[in-house]
């Protein structure tokens, strides 16, 4: 769950959700209508800021979406949904969020929408190729702060392309398990 209710943040706080409504009117409390009903949502990370502003203390289930926030979120982007489902469940026994893509429209609709700190990305798809989507990326400032590995058969010799325009790291194909995740997590942590 990315965003929380009025309840559910009523709860958390020991409060009423009139309360909540009263904090989101006086734009203490950074929220979203939802279209047509006008119900609000607040992002998780919206509320943890809230709640370190305020002095309010975190409960244990605040404490467990704090510690989601900080989890890296990982837009897997390739063709084959069998290397995506693969990919995802190497990083989710890590704690590491992941978010599947199968062709580049995909792709761009979701990183929009989800704002993912790290990209796994096949060079070699149908349609826009994976190196188009680096370039995307990389020209967009939005999407700048973005870590970009590339996972491709393709000889690293014939690679320099990918790091020229932007791919922050080449795991070459047949990888290990732990070279995806140590690669991950050095990224997540910005080293």
């Amino acid at each position: 769950m990315e965003y929380l209710t009025t309840g559910n943040i009523a709860k958390q706080l020991g409060i009423t959700p009139r309360t909540v409504i009263r904090y989101i009117k006086k734009g203490v409390l950074k929220s979203y209508k939802l279209p047509g009903r006008g119900n609000n949502r607040v992002a998780k990370k919206d509320f943890i800021a809230f709640c370190k502003a305020n002095a309010l203390p975190l409960t244990n289930e605040t404490a467990v979406i704090e510690e989601a926030v900080k989890r890296p979120k990982v837009l897997i982007i390739d063709d084959d949904i069998n290397v995506c489902k693969s990919i995802s469940r190497v990083l989710k026994r890590q704690y590491i969020d992941t978010i599947i893509a199968q062709d580049s429209f995909q792709a761009g609709a979701l990183l929009y929408e989800h704002k993912p700190q790290i990209m796994t990305l096949d060079l070699h798809m149908p349609g826009i190729n994976g190196l188009d989507v680096l370039r995307f990326t990389r020209e967009n400032p939005e999407f700048v702060n973005i870590k970009i590995i590339i996972i491709s058969g393709t000889a690293i010799g014939n690679m320099q392309q990918v790091l020229i325009d932007g791919a922050d790291a080449i795991i070459q194909k047949p990888y290990s398990n732990q070279t995806l995740i140590s690669t991950v997590q050095q990224l997540a942590q910005g080293e």
